[in-house]
């Protein structure tokens, strides 16, 4: 009987989550490898799927399982980590913008999909294209977790391309989102001058490492200013940005769309931990629309505004 519930609530739950027109047989054939009647024997309750297979479908889908099975406790929701290995950092931290692209590569395909960030730092989303930057937020991260003894210099560490032309995939996937909105800390430059002028002092980083990453960053405010100024990307897609009147304690994202509702929290620098549990995401989604009563918007409208924003984070980047 137990059985039973559960298959039956597995199958409820993907009929939901999948867009009206979709063939789950067929999807079920592409995902568990299996034969057609295999299919439909477990569709029509005859065998019931395996742990494996509904681990398989939770995955590829973003079923809770937890929801299906009645083992969910008011309070309590399900993570994905995502840590970044101490020990190989670089190759971990390429397996997780690798997975990050793939989804955003299936949600640029469907005809409602929607990004939301409120964050404290430049968005990964939009400075993982610079290489200099995204050399820069990796060697924060590795600094902080190393011994002392063993401390390079800024020089010293090198991205592999594999990393660096996958992390221009992935933004240049996030840019086919139908709609995309940015809430700004006013401080995300300041506080990014803050840790460059850190290592500066420590002697970490070479006069001329910095000029270029200051031109760098001011490259990076001309393409933001731009595409605020038109409100979207090159590639059509509609963006906006808002500048938070108030200063953020955390960077909150979530992207949804027909097949996927995620939630992301960033933590330890580089990592994002992230959840497809539905009252997590709808907290998140609440958390950041509840920002922009403190926000201004400067796409479009708030010219005023916006030319303020983008000179003054240019007096900022100048100090360094």
């Amino acid at each position: 009987m137990i059985t039973d519930q559960l298959n039956t609530g597995l199958i409820s739950a993907m009929k939901e989550k999948l867009p009206q027109g979709t063939n789950l047989a067929n999807l079920l054939m592409d995902i568990l490898y299996i034969g057609k009647e295999a299919v439909y024997r477990r569709l029509r309750g005859e065998v019931p799927f395996t742990l494996a297979e509904a681990a398989v479908i939770s995955q590829k889908i973003g079923i809770s399982l937890d929801r299906i099975t009645g083992t969910t406790f008011r309070g309590n929701a399900l993570f994905d980590l995502n840590l970044t290995h101490y020990d190989n950092p670089i190759e971990t931290y390429y397996g997780i913008i690798e997975h990050y692209a793939k989804i955003f590569s299936v949600i640029k395909e469907e005809p409602e999909s929607e990004l939301n960030t409120s964050s404290n730092i430049i968005p990964q989303t939009i400075y993982l294209k610079y290489p200099l930057l995204s050399k820069f937020r990796m060697f924060k991260w590795i600094y902080q977790h190393s011994q002392q003894n063993n401390t390079q210099c800024y020089e010293q560490l090198e991205l592999p391309d594999k990393l660096l032309d996958r992390q221009r995939e992935f933004v240049s996937e996030t840019q086919f989102v139908r709609n995309t909105y940015y809430i700004l800390d006013s401080m995300v430059f300041r506080y990014l001058t803050n840790d460059i002028r850190y290592f500066i002092d420590s002697h970490l980083i070479t006069d001329e490492n910095v000029r270029n990453l200051r031109e760098e960053l001011l490259e990076l405010v001309d393409e933001l200013e731009h595409i605020a100024t038109v409100g979207a990307f090159e590639t059509g897609r509609e963006v906006q940005f808002y500048v938070s009147n108030i200063n953020f304690e955390a960077t909150y994202s979530y992207v949804e769309s027909q097949q996927h509702c995620l939630s992301l929290i960033r933590v330890f620098a580089i990592n994002s931990i992230t959840s497809i549990d539905p009252e997590v995401f709808k907290q998140v989604k609440e958390w950041i629309q509840s920002l922009k009563k403190f926000s201004t918007l400067i796409s479009h409208s708030g010219e005023m505004q916006r030319r303020q924003f983008f000179n003054q984070q240019r007096d900022i980047i100048g100090t360094l």
